[in-house]
């Protein structure tokens, strides 16, 4: 009998130990005997949890003392991924035939490739007629540069007794024949190569042997994997001015650099343009016309609470609410008001007051204890 008066006295003697800074957002002192009654471990009567610190070590709950300071403001865009007009290329004949592929095959949409690489041809086919006339102008041709070149030698051999202007004329007159003769060469013979004008990853679209193309037809499209572009839009043209940097939400390690804005209206909104500040390979994950989120940072300053963005959770109400650690074992809740700032920081403007101690990581497990 006497040993459990001495566990009983411990164990009340245990949840008397509050935790000091226990505030609310008004500077009232929150007490763990603000309640009548206690119904024992978990979820209290007025919303409050109390839950023993072993529990508290299991469910991995970190708390921390907050005080108010002052931000930079930020402004949150819903913005679309682009290829960066530097990292994008188009590969297109310039004339009408049929694609055929490289020795390497025909290349597929995902593979890397460099720039000056040979993507494919491009054979002009005439018809019947036109390739008759070709080959005439080509053997004509053929036969004028015959003849111009024993003019040229039968010249040269007479020496000092030959006009030196004659002789110029028919050398120049030879080499024209020459170029002539390399071009309809070239339409009869040799096709077009299609070359990859950058480095990068490859979009094959539609490139297929034996496939008749137009000129000005895309047959293929090479990305950057280190460059992108952020569109986002905006209906508040007063931050247009105070725009600096930006991160994006699913990708805290990418750095954007404001780069401007369209001057024109799209459906009332304003389309701004970010970049990345330094090239990376990680952009490769930014799918092109990807959505994502954007935190752009902005010239003025803020007043609020620092806090991680794992701190903020929803009641019942589906209202965001902290959770504060009133004493030992007793948290309660607060509702707050609060604004997202970067991909993992939120700034608590109203609801919670300087100096509590509040639950930064395992907030979501302890919000679900019933």
């Amino acid at each position: 009998m006497r040993t459990l008066l001495i566990i009983f006295i411990c164990f009340s003697a245990w949840h008397a130990i509050a935790s000091p800074g226990a505030h609310g957002p008004n500077g009232e002192h929150l007490s763990d005997t603000d309640t009548n009654s206690v119904d024992g471990l978990g979820r209290q009567a007025d919303g409050s949890v109390l839950m023993p610190m072993q529990n508290q070590a299991l469910l991995g709950i970190r708390t921390q003392f907050v005080t108010k300071q002052s931000v930079k403001g930020s402004v949150t865009l819903a913005g679309v991924v682009r290829a960066h007009p530097e990292g994008q290329a188009l590969v297109q004949p310039s004339s009408d035939g049929r694609f055929e592929a490289p020795g390497s095959g025909v290349l597929a949409t995902g593979e890397k490739v460099s720039a000056g690489q040979i993507l494919g041809y491009v054979r002009y086919q005439d018809t019947a007629f036109e390739l008759a006339s070709q080959t005439s102008q080509l053997l004509a041709v053929r036969s004028q540069i015959m003849q111009a070149k024993r003019d040229v030698k039968r010249l040269r051999d007479l020496g000092e007794l030959a006009s030196k202007q004659a002789l110029e004329q028919l050398e120049t007159s030879l080499k024209i024949l020459v170029e002539q003769e390399a071009v309809l060469q070239q339409g009869l013979e040799k096709p077009e190569p299609l070359i990859a004008p950058i480095s990068g990853v490859l979009i094959n679209h539609q490139a297929r042997r034996g496939r008749w193309v137009e000129a000005g037809t895309t047959l293929f499209e090479v990305v950057a994997s280190n460059l992108r572009h952020i569109e986002a839009l905006t209906n508040d043209a007063s931050i247009l001015m105070q725009l600096n940097t930006a991160k994006i939400k699913a990708f805290p390690e990418l750095n954007l650099q404001y780069r401007g804005y369209a001057p024109q209206l799209i459906a009332g909104m304003v389309t701004v343009h970010f970049a990345l500040e330094i090239p990376a390979d990680s952009a490769s994950l930014l799918l092109i016309d990807q959505p994502v989120t954007v935190f752009a940072e902005l010239e003025n300053t803020l007043e609020g609470i620092l806090l991680p963005s794992d701190a903020i959770v929803t009641n019942s109400a589906n209202l965001p609410i902290v959770w504060i650690k009133v004493s030992a074992e007793r948290f309660s809740p607060k509702i707050v008001q609060y604004r997202e700032i970067s991909p993992n920081k939120v700034l608590i403007t109203q609801g919670l007051g300087a100096d509590n101690r509040v639950v930064t990581a395992g907030t979501s497990l302890l919000n679900q204890v019933r």
